[in-house]
């Protein structure tokens, strides 16, 4: 039996322990050579934090803190007058915001019609026929100032004097009638055959003008408003292109020629009178019967007296 002294086990213990060590040792010494290879993460530095925190706290108050000064605080106080009597309150009001209430405005088809008129009364005309001695007058039809320097567009109708007595070549006075009673001997500038419109002109400034709107858009059905002495409404029944219209040839061709028929028969002093949509433009001209020229055929027209006589 082999003999165990003290001093054996002791040297035992010892060379247990070196491998104990050598052996736990090992792989933690190749742990640390992984973790120096291995790329160290990115850390994200506190103060960084905290200043990304403080300006997202920043914008977001600032934002709130503009729209509550700036809207709230202004409609509170337009909508309840009472709480300006608090003096912080008072000197929001007092800052450069406006509220501004939108209603919603609608209007019955009869006041838009009576606006209308009321619109362009005071750019239409009467075109009134004297006696040579100016004893006595009558109501021809009517016309529409086209500039404040006393231009106006009319029937040639209108303007066409007739004789009183053939034998002496006595003949009508053509004048023109306006809004506030007073009356101008006229000055015929230009006719065109095709339309039968004619141009003339007054001798007066500071005139009321109406511009001739676009007629391209007219519809089918589409009230329509014609002024003269008296106050029509009718509605749009047919829109026509004819080369019947027109009433002589121009070098020797023919003119296609657009009108647009109404529903009602006008008398011949509605001639020459403005014809308007609800929203008070004009967009033509009115003719006997029951046929008005729509304004786009009639432009051309005018802008050539225009060029003409400037």
């Amino acid at each position: 039996m082999k003999n165990i002294t003290i001093k054996s086990l002791r040297d035992k213990q010892n060379n247990n322990d070196d491998s104990a060590e050598t052996f736990f040792k090992k792989p933690k010494n190749e742990i640390k050579e992984l973790e120096k290879k291995l790329p160290k993460p990115k850390r994200v530095n506190a103060i960084s934090k905290t200043i990304l925190s403080v300006l997202f706290v920043l914008i977001v108050g600032g934002i709130g803190g503009i729209t509550i000064d700036r809207f709230a605080l202004p409609y509170l106080l337009f909508k309840y007058p009472g709480l300006n009597q608090y003096e912080f309150l008072k000197k929001v009001n007092e800052g450069t915001t406006v509220w501004e209430v939108i209603k919603e405005i609608k209007i019955s088809p009869d006041e838009a019609v009576t606006e209308a008129i009321k619109k362009v009364s005071p750019s239409v005309v009467e075109v009134m026929e004297f006696s040579s001695e100016e004893s006595s007058s009558f109501y021809k039809g009517s016309g529409i100032i086209l500039t404040n320097d006393g231009y106006i567009i009319t029937s040639i109708d209108n303007i066409t004097p007739k004789e009183i007595n053939s034998e002496d070549e006595k003949r009508n006075i053509i004048k023109i009638k306006l809004k506030n009673e007073k009356v101008y001997e006229t000055e015929l500038i230009k006719v065109n055959l095709p339309t039968g419109l004619a141009i003339i002109k007054i001798e007066e400034n500071n005139l009321p003008v109406i511009a001739l709107s676009d007629s391209e858009n007219l519809k089918l059905g589409e009230t329509i408003i014609v002024i003269d002495s008296a106050v029509v409404t009718d509605i749009v029944s047919k829109f026509i292109d004819d080369y019947s219209l027109k009433t002589t040839a121009e070098e020797g061709k023919l003119v296609l020629q657009k009108r647009i028929k109404t529903v009602n028969s006008l008398k011949n002093t509605f001639d020459g009178a403005p014809v308007l949509n609800t929203k008070g433009e004009i967009i033509g001209i009115s003719q006997s019967g029951n046929l008005f020229i729509p304004t786009n055929e009639v432009k051309d027209f005018i802008d050539s007296v225009m060029e003409e006589n400037l």
